[in-house]
Formats: C-alpha cells, structure tokens, sequence
C-alpha cells in the first residue's frame, strides 16, 4: 500500500484561497481592524488568489507562464488597489507590470528554445 499523491486542481485551491480571503476582509472589517474603503476590496480578493496563482506556477510545472503571467497581473491590481491614489500612483504599478511580463515572456522564450 504506497501513498499516491494527489495534485491539487488549480480551481480547487483558487476557490479556497478565494472564500478565505473574503472571510478575513469580512472579519476585518467587522472588528473594526480596518476601516472600510471600496477601493481596498480588489486587494483582498486579488492579492491572496495572485500569491496562490504565483505559487501553482512554480508547484504545478505545466503551463507554468499562464499562470505566473496571470498571477503577476493579479498581485499588480492588488497592489495597486491596495495603495491607490494616497500613496502610488497605478501608472507606476503599470510599468513595473510590464516590465515584469517582458522578463518572464522572454525567459519563456529562452525555456522554449533548449
């Protein structure tokens, strides 16, 4: 009797990972940790779900650049939600972005060709 592991489906743990964070901005924002602010809501739904989308790129090792690039993206508007007009500006979040995507586009590039 040897144990098999069993790979967890990406939809599984984006679900997860997904009421989780609703659950701890729900709490959050009852205790009063945080005050309320609609604009920080992007940050608690993307930013948990792009971290666990970053981690199942490195983890799962297939389409592993669907999923960073994506992930990138998410963590970018969780960033950016996160800090919005008080502190960054999103034109700056953007440009890292891209920079960001250009390095992993060409890394995938580099994989491809060997």
């Amino acid at each position: 009797m040897g144990t098999e592991r069993r790979t967890i489906n990406y939809n599984v743990g984006a679900l997860v990972v997904f009421f989780i964070s609703i659950g701890a901005a729900a709490i959050v924002y009852a205790v009063g940790i945080i005050s309320f602010n609609l604009f920080n809501l992007p940050a608690w739904v993307f930013g948990p779900l792009g971290v666990y989308t970053l981690i199942y790129s490195i983890i799962a090792g297939k389409d592993w650049t669907y999923y960073l690039v994506w992930g990138t993206i998410m963590v970018a508007i969780a960033i950016a939600s996160a800090l919005y007009y008080d502190i960054t500006y999103i034109i700056i979040v953007i440009g890292i972005l891209v920079i960001i995507l250009a390095i992993i586009g060409l890394v995938a590039y580099w994989r491809s060709k060997k």
